[in-house]
């Protein structure tokens, strides 16, 4: 901020001055209520809102938890649709879709890991319809959980429809019933 424009307020105003909340910027680069405006005039979410909503939903979806898929999906719901709300005016369609989809490999993950050994991943595996070659190689790999949950096997298995039957709210859907 200008230090004439800081001590006109601090001296004549008698009003303090937050230094990390307040300056000289254009407007692109100022973050105001979780929001930023792009220079043309859109209103975006701000990076560390993203940020936060992201460290939350790496606190419920903690592989080590011991908690069940219903209890993770319940409270991810309640964070999430709160989030949305909040959020449901920004121009960038394809940040809600890019969280959205982030969101759902972190519960793909969780699952996965809940089954731990590779017979129980197997099974799901089949119950959910994916072929037993695909399911077997899957389980065979090497790769660690994260990597699992990007796998063609694993997107088939627990597809969006899987997502919605099993009630976890989608932020694009959610934020296009806002919006209309």
């Amino acid at each position: 901020m200008l230090l004439s424009v800081k001590q006109f307020l601090k001296n004549r105003l008698k009003l303090q001055v937050n230094d990390a909340k307040s300056g000289c910027a254009p407007v692109y680069d100022r973050q105001f209520l979780g929001y930023r405006l792009l220079s043309d005039g859109r209103l975006v979410i701000a990076f560390h809102s993203v940020k936060r909503i992201e460290d939350k939903v790496r606190t419920i979806t903690q592989r080590n938890r011991g908690v069940s898929l219903e209890q993770v999906i319940s409270e991810l719901n309640q964070i999430l649709r709160g989030w949305i709300n909040y959020f449901r005016f920004t121009a960038w369609n394809s940040q809600v879709a890019e969280l959205d989809t982030w969101i759902r490999r972190k519960v793909r993950c969780y699952r996965i890991k809940q089954r731990k050994q590779g017979r129980p991943l197997y099974n799901f595996l089949i119950k959910l319809g994916v072929p037993a070659w695909s399911a077997q190689v899957l389980v065979s790999s090497g790769k660690g959980w994260w990597r699992l949950s990007l796998s063609p096997a694993t997107n088939q298995a627990m597809s969006n429809a899987w997502f919605e039957k099993q009630g976890l709210i989608s932020l694009v859907k959610q934020r296009v019933l806002l919006n209309t």
